[in-house]
């Protein structure tokens, strides 16, 4: 198997979102975010309906709940994956904070 499949997150319960781990940050929030405005559309658009006019089925809401259940599954993989690299960032930081400052040549002694 390919090394990048195998560090892959799969973070959902049934079907697999597979995230590149050399992914940054900005394109993981960027990629939630557009399957949230999806969901959010998608919803409007659901709410703006009326019942009367039999403009959907029974089988019709069963489908568009199943995509907004998957878009919102990938959007909260995107974001766990964003904060993992948020906390491997700040455990980077820390630890560069805290490493000893290697002494300068010619560091005052005479």
């Amino acid at each position: 198997m390919d090394k990048r499949l195998e560090q892959a997150n799969c973070l959902t319960e049934t079907d697999c979102l597979l995230i590149d781990p050399r992914t940054d940050r900005e394109t993981l929030l960027d990629s939630a975010e557009m399957r949230l405005d999806a969901i959010k559309d998608l919803m409007f658009t659901l709410s703006t309906m009326n019942g009367r006019d039999r403009d959907l089925t029974s089988v019709d809401l069963s489908n568009l709940a199943t995509v907004a259940r998957y878009l919102m599954g990938d959007a909260s993989d995107l974001l766990v994956a964003a904060r993992r690299i948020d906390a491997q960032q700040r455990v980077a930081a820390r630890a560069h904070a805290q490493a000893p400052v290697a002494r300068r040549a010619g560091g005052g002694h005479v």
